[in-house]
């Protein structure tokens, strides 16, 4: 009996091996993406074991830069094992939505500097794009739906594309979704885009749920050069208040920057990553805990896909705990009520 088993096991074996390529001359695509998605599936499994945290251990250091070396080769960009990859963290992502905290807040990392923050009570969509080119996304529109369906609001920082996308403005439209932006674009999608942006920083409260839960709303009006960018501090019911920063990168708007501890106080910073000097950044909002965004955004040029490992770099000198993730992890902020 035991040696038919052993056959039976050696047969199966040699099967699966059997559809796997042991040699790939003159196949040179195919070898990179193969080794791509081999790189790509070993790194989730480290991240998996290490998952995030502010004391990032060395393996999980590595499996962020392997990464980084994959998405900074350009031979990798719109391969099958980089929309392979798209989706995985996709559905990492609506998995980890569809089942819903009952006592901590989950800070979902999205593709390039966007995130989907969910608690108890409410779920919060900041900067969420598809990504990639208006006729070639990242993401399909099925995929995305299944996220949208699970957000009660989308907030856009700014108008640049790779942190507004009007497609995924209209499923949250169609859904009855408020949509918040700094400024009047978007007109013809829907009554459900509202503008809030002011000279000044500008407060509103804002129904969800048919009034069933509030959120508290303060958009600091930012600038990416001249572009507006709001910098919007969001208060969950549970009194979780979360900042997003958007692309700020304005010199002349530092002075109230510095000054924002004294307006609110915020317990978690989204940060774009390249924001520098993030430690001036850090002192001026003086966040619990700052995560960052914006790595490896697959549009921009290799010298402009910010790489986790320049994150780590960046942000040596900065004195509160920090958070890098890749896309489609979570960090859970444990009972937050």
């Amino acid at each position: 009996m035991k040696c038919c088993l052993y056959f039976l096991f050696a047969l199966n074996t040699l099967a699966v091996f059997s559809q796997e390529p042991m040699q790939y001359w003159n196949k040179g695509e195919q070898y990179l993406n193969d080794q791509a998605s081999l790189v790509i599936n070993q790194a989730y499994k480290v991240l998996d074991a290490y998952s995030p945290t502010p004391a990032p251990t060395d393996e999980r250091r590595l499996a962020l830069f392997a990464i980084d070396a994959l998405l900074h080769d350009t031979r990798f960009d719109g391969s099958q094992a980089f929309m392979d990859y798209i989706s995985m963290a996709v559905n990492r992502i609506a998995v980890g939505l569809e089942n819903k905290p009952t006592d901590d807040a989950r800070i979902y990392r999205c593709y390039n500097h966007g995130f989907i923050v969910q608690t108890p009570t409410v779920t919060i969509a900041i900067d969420l794009i598809r990504g990639g080119s208006k006729d070639h996304p990242f993401m399909t529109d099925e995929q995305v739906q299944r996220l949208v369906k699970q957000c009660d609001i989308l907030f856009v920082t700014h108008a640049h594309s790779d942190h507004a996308d009007a497609t995924v403005a209209r499923m949250f439209c169609e859904q009855g979704k408020p949509v918040i932006v700094p400024e009047n674009f978007w007109n013809d999608i829907s009554q459900c885009v509202k503008v809030l942006r002011g000279s000044e920083m500008v407060m509103d409260k804002i129904a969800l749920k048919g009034g069933a839960v509030n959120l508290t709303v303060s958009a600091f009006p930012g600038h990416q050069d001249e572009m507006l960018n709001n910098v919007y501090a969001i208060t969950t019911p549970e009194g979780l208040t979360l900042m997003h920063t958007g692309d700020q990168s304005n010199s002349n708007d530092m002075r109230w920057v510095a000054e924002i501890h004294k307006q609110v106080k915020v317990d978690v910073l989204l940060a774009h990553c390249w924001w520098m000097p993030m430690k001036q950044v850090v002192d001026g909002i003086r966040p619990t805990l700052l995560i960052t965004g914006h790595e490896n955004e697959m549009e921009h040029t290799i010298d402009h896909r910010e790489a986790y490992w320049l994150t780590f770099r960046r942000l040596s000198d900065v004195e509160v705990p920090y958070v890098v993730m890749a896309w489609g992890e979570h960090y859970e902020l444990k009972k937050i009520k």
